[in-house]
C-alpha cells in the first residue's frame, strides 16, 4: 500500500523567530490580472487534517459469519446466491453425506447398547440387594450405562451441529445461522465438501470498514474515535489502531468505520483524511496557497501594494486545504494560484 502522507505535528506553536522574515513584493492589479492570480481568504478553523492515508473498503469483520458443513459429502443443491438476503434458519445448501448416515447409525447402535446395559445394571443391582452378587459388579454395570449415555449425547450433538436439518436418510440441509446478506457461496452443486468446511459466508450487517496502514510517526497521535473523511465520500470514525508495527512496512493497521449507506463497495480503494481539533489561532487556506521557498513554507498575503510572503507552520493538509499557523493579519487574503510567477518575481528583486 502506498506510503501515507505524514504532516507536521499539530499543536506545535510557531517559533517566536521564524526561519525567514516576511518579505514584501510589489505587484500591480494589472499584473495580478495578467497572471490570473486568485485571491482567497484565510479563515479561522476548528479542525485540521493530520494525515492522508490510502485505504481499502472491507466488510465489518465482526459482523461476518460462516455457515459450515458439519459432515463431509457432496453438495446436492445450493439454495442461495451471492448478494441475496436471507433470514435466520433459511435453507442455504443441501448435502448428501455418508458421514451423516454413519453418525445416525452410530447413534442407533449406542441407543440399543444402552437398553441392554440398563437391563444388565438393573439385574445386577437386584442381585446385589439380595446379597447374591457383589455390589461392585452392580456399580460397574451402572458405570457402563453412564458411559453409553455420554456417547449417545455426543452423537446427538453432532447430528444437530450448526442447526442442520435432515429430511431424508443421508441428506442434510445447512441453515442460515443469522439473518443477513450472502457474501460468498464457497461451493456449487456437485462439489465435494469436507467436514466443517465453509459453505456460505453471510454478512449480518451492512456496516463497512476501511483498512489502512498508519505510519509509525502517527501511531501515537491517532486514537479510536477520531473522525475520518473519505475523499469524495462519507465521514466515519477510527475504530482501532494496531499496537505493533509491521517489520517490513514499519506501519500498523488502522480500521475506520463508515455508514452502511455510504455508497462504497468492499474492495474499493479510497483515500481517507484523519481529522482532529485544530489549535487556537489556526487558519485554513487553499492547499495551493502554500509555497515552499528556500526550504521555508509560506503564503503570499495580499497587501496594499501587492503581496507579503509570510512564513507559516503547516499543521495539517488535505488535497483542498491546508491548516497553517503564522503571523497572518486578521482577515488576511492569500494568493491561491500563480505562486511560481510570484516566486520568480521575488527572486528577481
Amino acid at each position: 500500500m502506498a506510503a501515507a502522507i505524514s504532516l507536521h505535528s499539530a499543536g506545535v506553536a510557531v517559533s517566536a523567530s521564524l526561519p525567514a522574515p516576511a518579505r514584501d513584493l510589489a505587484v500591480s492589479p494589472t499584473q495580478i490580472e495578467r497572471m490570473a492570480i486568485e485571491i482567497e481568504p484565510a479563515t479561522p478553523t476548528a479542525e485540521q487534517v493530520v494525515a492522508l492515508l490510502p485505504g481499502t473498503v472491507i466488510p465489518a469483520l465482526n459482523a461476518r459469519i460462516v455457515a459450515a458443513a458439519p459432515f463431509g459429502g457432496t453438495v446436492a443443491q445450493l439454495h442461495v446466491l451471492p448478494g441475496e438476503r436471507v433470514s435466520k434458519g433459511q435453507d442455504l445448501a443441501t448435502v448428501s453425506s455418508r458421514e451423516l448416515l454413519e453418525a445416525a447409525s452410530n447413534l442407533a447402535q449406542a441407543e440399543a447398547e444402552l437398553q441392554a446395559a440398563e437391563a444388565v445394571a438393573r439385574r445386577r443391582r437386584d442381585l446385589a440387594e439380595k446379597n447374591i452378587q457383589s455390589p461392585t459388579m452392580a456399580e460397574e454395570a451402572e458405570a457402563q450405562v453412564t458411559k453409553i449415555k455420554a456417547v449417545i449425547e455426543q452423537h446427538k450433538r453432532m447430528l444437530v451441529l450448526g442447526g442442520i436439518s435432515s429430511t431424508s436418510p443421508g441428506q442434510y440441509t445447512i441453515k442460515a445461522p443469522e439473518a443477513g446478506r450472502v457474501v460468498e457461496a464457497s461451493v456449487t452443486p456437485g462439489d465435494k465438501i469436507e467436514a466443517m468446511a465453509p459453505a456460505v459466508t453471510i454478512d449480518t450487517s451492512d456496516e463497512l470498514w476501511i483498512e489502512a496502514q498508519l505510519p509509525a510517526n502517527l501511531v501515537s497521535r491517532i486514537a479510536p474515535g477520531d473522525r475520518i473523511k473519505v475523499m469524495d465520500g462519507p465521514e466515519g470514525k477510527v475504530v482501532s489502531v494496531g499496537g505493533s508495527l509491521d517489520k517490513l512496512t514499519r506501519s500498523t493497521k488502522l480500521i475506520a468505520s463508515v455508514p452502511s449507506e455510504s455508497g462504497l463497495l468492499p474492495g474499493q480503494m479510497v483515500t481517507l483524511s484523519i481529522v482532529q481539533k485544530a489549535v487556537t489561532g489556526a487558519l485554513s487556506v487553499p492547499a495551493s496557497a502554500v509555497a515552499r521557498i528556500n526550504g521555508v513554507e509560506g503564503v503570499f498575503v495580499r497587501n496594499d501594494t501587492g503581496f507579503t510572503l509570510v512564513p507559516v507552520e503547516v499543521a495539517g493538509r488535505s488535497p483542498a486545504a491546508a491548516t497553517v499557523l503564522g503571523n497572518l493579519p486578521k482577515g488576511a487574503a492569500v494568493a491561491a494560484s500563480g505562486l511560481p510567477q510570484l516566486e520568480q518575481m521575488l527572486g528577481a528583486e
